[in-house]
């Protein structure tokens, strides 16, 4: 059994309408799913348990449901960055969510289809998910933007890493 928490706000998300989103994780994960306040209780085979525990984790993090579910897909892992690392103030940290995101969404949108990744930038994370290897090139992207480099710098990583992501 596992369990993990999830913001309030996220909660409805995660239970979808109707309960649909719920459902379709358990079906998906073959796991007992509870949610008790913002405890979500994970019930099943171990493996079933991690990709069940994942798909909940993303949700969480602010992912869509659809983008999430990716999760149970063989090599797709969910990666993690904490903005607070790169920032100490609450001003700074929304300073640098600002540029991984961009105007309008721009650069997080460049990102992702560069990377052929998902990101989703909710509290004090950055989420990526996709292959292990687009993730390490991604990461490393949003990580030099977090450092400060330009968005040009960053993009022309990626575009010399081209060759290494997976389609």
């Amino acid at each position: 059994m596992k369990e993990v928490r999830v913001p309030e706000e996220r909660v409805g998300v995660l239970i979808g309408e109707g309960g649909e989103t719920k459902k379709d994780i358990q079906d998906l994960t073959d796991v007992e799913l509870e949610i008790k306040d913002n405890l979500a209780v994970i019930d099943g085979e171990p493996l079933d348990e991690m990709d069940a525990l994942n798909v909940v984790k993303a949700i969480g993090r602010g992912f869509n449901p659809d983008k999430a579910v990716r999760l149970v897909e063989k090599d797709v892992v969910l990666h993690l960055m904490d903005i607070k690392n790169f920032a100490d103030t609450p001003n700074s940290q929304e300073r640098l969510k600002g540029r991984v995101i961009g105007r309008d969404g721009e650069t997080r949108t460049h990102l992702e289809k560069q990377g052929n990744v998902e990101i989703s930038v909710y509290g004090k994370t950055i989420g990526i998910i996709g292959y292990a290897e687009n993730i390490q090139i991604v990461a490393e992207s949003i990580k030099m933007l977090l450092q400060g480099s330009t968005h040009s710098t960053a993009y022309q990583y990626l575009e010399k890493n081209q060759d290494k992501i997976r389609r």
